[in-house]
């Protein structure tokens, strides 16, 4: 939470901090600006961006087999993890830009929408072993559930592979958000600038899938009773997904150049950050349960998942605008 604060007071003393930005490079008379094109008018532009996120995502995982006397067994029991999700996208926004304002440094206030196809790719946040299918401890040994599985060299729970679990976690592809800001002039070695504080909005979607995969085997019927899986093998697989939407809110800063003007088209390059806070709910969870009643016993297994988010998410982008000017005089 410090973490997030510290970032949150240092972009809005950034902002505080470009009117002065603006004084000291133009000179400090409002009258002394230079004029930018389409400052006197509503400026609706195009962006075309692309950037990356980053949040800390955790996960937690706990399975276990419960008989008709309510005795409960751990299965891969309870495992907890982390990972950093670096989301890149590339998308496109609207914003419209009002004339500038007849007060000192003469500062244009704005609002753009924005939708950010995001390319994730999925993060391991809680794992142990590595769930498949259960088969025999030699190399390249078919799944045991296949034809002729179970006919190689004999093993038991112990050392049968494919048990494990797995709980995975990604930002789905569609991403929305939102800012309203402050658009102060800067004139910099005869270029144009735009220095852009805002508040933002950010909405997103993170799609998480649990998959937990154990082995319960032999026959304790026979004598002497067994625990080979050849004999008797109970292939437990659960698998489970769910997602959940998240919402932030924060601050932002916006740096932009104006490269060029074509009749009523200008265009300019920008780069920018910006932080949000999460708000309300920032975990989810969902499970899956299987009955089983065989020659092993009556049972219920289950496995439980939770994901969660940090309560930051941050942002960096750049990318080009195109302005409709109008007509100039």
């Amino acid at each position: 939470m410090r973490k997030g604060v510290k970032v949150f007071s240092v972009i809005f003393a950034l902002g505080a901090l470009f009117p002065a930005v603006s004084r000291a490079v133009d000179g400090g008379d409002p009258g002394e600006h230079a004029k930018q094109a389409g400052e006197d008018r509503w400026v609706p532009s195009l962006a075309i961006t692309g950037g990356v996120t980053i949040q800390q995502q955790d996960g937690i995982s706990n399975s276990f087999l419960v008989d008709l006397n309510a005795n409960s067994t751990p299965l891969q029991g309870l495992i907890d993890g982390s990972d950093t999700a670096v989301s890149p996208f590339v998308g496109g926004s609207l914003e419209l830009m009002s004339p500038a304002l007849p007060i000192r440094w003469r500062p244009r206030l704005f609002v753009s929408g924005e939708i950010l196809p995001t390319f994730a790719v999925d993060r391991d946040l809680a794992v142990v072993g590595n769930p498949s299918c259960i088969r025999g401890p030699e190399p390249n040994a078919p799944c045991a559930r296949d034809p002729g599985g179970l006919s190689g060299t004999a093993f038991n729970a112990d050392n049968a592979n494919g048990q494990g679990s797995n709980l995975i976690a990604h930002v789905a592809t569609l991403v929305y958000g939102a800012n309203l800001g402050v658009a102060f002039p800067v004139e910099f070695r005869e270029r144009q600038l735009r220095i852009k504080p805002s508040v933002g909005w950010i909405n997103y979607k993170v799609e998480a899938d649990g998959l937990v995969v154990d082995a319960a085997c032999g026959n304790p019927n026979a004598i002497p009773p067994s625990t080979r899986c050849n004999d008797f093998l109970r292939e437990i697989t659960l698998a489970a997904s769910d997602s959940q939407r998240f919402n932030g809110i924060g601050p932002g800063v916006d740096v932009e150049m104006d490269a060029g003007q074509l009749g009523p088209l200008g265009v300019s390059l920008f780069l920018g950050g910006r932080a949000y806070a999460i708000v309300g709910d920032r975990d989810f969870s969902f499970g899956a349960t299987k009955s089983y009643d065989d020659q092993l016993g009556t049972d219920d297994a289950t496995a439980l998942f939770e994901a969660k988010v940090d309560p930051w998410m941050f942002r960096g982008h750049v990318g080009i605008r195109f302005h409709y000017l109008g007509n100039q005089d």
